[in-house]
């Protein structure tokens, strides 16, 4: 998608490393940072799924900051072309016996993969390092994911790493000229906004990522937008057909008269559109756009380009958080190598740069304090939708086979129009809640399907 960001999400074009650089190694200096370094040179590889202006910052910034202040220590970067990718390394490597000094920024929709994989959980119990990977001023959610993993699992498997929230961004001059004077902070007040805007423009000027399962830009984008919507509705998406789930779906239907008509092959890369003029309002995309839009290929800029969490839903305005975590598989060697250059990526200088120069939401709190004037715009509207709430999809192996059926439901119900009355929409969903049921009774067995009927897999609430 591109790369689908859902999972890997983020754009950017790297800037300004030579002086990033030099202010890591400032920072690590002035700090009185010390760590033992080997007598021969240390390899220590980092596998992920980033995108090709991700590698090169890594590869130009990150990585020599660290190298600089760890001269024994060559780190690897390892990027793989998908997140599902780098989890069949990973089986593969433990497979093979030949782990190694390898460290993994996972996406948090396959480190299910990992921990329920046939071979029993392939990753590292972290429980009793993490205080070394970690810092101490991490963000609430995160510290409340680990707390989840100790009551859920037993035990800390992976830790945060590069969070991603998902925003509304609108044209505010398209706004202005519609006599809108500020974006909607409620559903009802979108489908009239909505409204108001294909009356003044003459075409639907929501777009949406509807690409759903067909064409080139197919993937998660649109499972994970409807995933975010039933949440603000009250549903379970998992379920599909729970009342909460069904109130999200009549809405959406209600809303779809007003999509752009380009929103069929809308993904997470679509978003031109929003300074060409083809529409003035973009629901849901990834912080990395902002850099996008406002360089010289697009031009828009603060007084044009306006950035917030969105809408709230009837229920909730909570905000779905991706990204990617990190994990040490079992059979990893030289753990201390891998637990210092985990402390690295999540200390606030790194968090920092990242989260200005990828749009990559900070787990470290510290990486909020001082932001250039630049990019605050877009550092505050992230601030101000974590604090309205924040969830996890469940980490269920079969998150994908969901978003299967989610992304059918949608070209079935909102594209293709395939039911006769507004009144089947709960009938159709509920044919798709048996099929992902009888998916599981087959590939699970019966207990994990009767969990899931009920409910079982739910949200987690960070």
């Amino acid at each position: 998608m591109p790369k689908d960001p859902e999972d890997n999400m983020f754009n950017k074009k790297p800037y300004g490393w030579i002086g990033a650089v030099v202010v890591v190694a400032i920072v690590f200096f002035s700090v009185g940072y010390f760590v033992h370094t080997p007598s021969k040179t240390t390899t220590v590889t980092l596998y992920e799924a980033l995108a090709p202006q991700e590698v090169a910052y890594f590869e130009n910034t990150v990585i020599p900051a660290y190298e600089h202040t760890h001269p024994n220590v060559v780190i690897e970067l390892a990027n793989l072309a998908s997140p599902t990718d780098v989890a069949t390394e990973v089986s593969a490597l433990e497979k093979s016996g030949s782990v190694g000094n390898t460290l993994v920024g996972l996406d948090n929709l396959v480190v299910g993969n990992l921990i329920y994989s046939s071979s029993g959980n392939l990753l590292m119990n972290l429980t009793n390092i993490s205080s070394t990977m970690l810092p101490q001023t991490l963000i609430p959610s995160a510290v409340n994911m680990t707390n989840y993993e100790k009551n859920v699992f037993g035990g800390i498997y992976f830790l945060p790493f590069r969070s991603n929230l998902p925003l509304v961004w609108y044209n505010k001059t398209a706004f202005s000229d519609a006599g809108i004077s500020s974006p909607p902070t409620t559903d009802a007040q979108l489908l009239q906004d909505a409204k108001t805007l294909n009356k003044t423009y003459g075409t639907g000027q929501v777009m949406f990522q509807g690409a759903g399962l067909t064409g080139s830009h197919s993937g998660a984008s649109t499972g994970t937008e409807l995933y975010q919507w039933m949440v603000q509705f009250g549903g379970n998406p998992f379920v599909f057909n729970d009342t909460g789930d069904i109130h999200a779906w009549e809405y959406l239907y209600n809303l779809s008269q007003y999509f752009n008509p380009q929103y069929k092959s809308g993904y997470w890369g679509s978003y031109s559109g929003l300074a060409n003029g083809q529409y003035s309002y973009l629901d849901y995309q990834w912080p990395y756009i902002y850099n996008t839009l406002e360089n010289s290929t697009y031009g828009m800029t603060n007084q044009t380009l306006g950035v917030y969490g969105g809408p709230s839903g009837p229920n909730n305005s909570n905000h779905l958080l991706g990204g990617d975590v990190l994990v040490i598989p079992k059979g990893a060697t030289n753990v201390p190598y891998l637990e210092q250059f985990s402390n690295y990526l999540l200390s606030s200088q790194v968090q920092k740069e990242t989260l200005v120069n990828l749009s990559w939401v900070a787990v470290n709190s510290q990486a909020y304090t001082n932001l250039p004037s630049s990019y605050s715009v877009v550092g505050q509207a992230l601030q101000k939708a974590i604090s309205g709430g924040i969830f996890l999809r469940n980490p269920t192996p079969w998150i994908t086979n969901w978003n299967t059926y989610a992304s059918q439901a949608w070209a079935d119900i909102i594209v293709g129009h395939n039911i006769t009355s507004y009144t089947q929409i709960p009938h159709a969903l509920s044919t798709y809640n048996q099929q992902l049921y009888q998916y599981l009774v087959n590939n699970y067995g019966q207990s994990v399907a009767n969990k899931y009927e009920a409910g079982g897999y739910q949200p987690i609430s960070v």
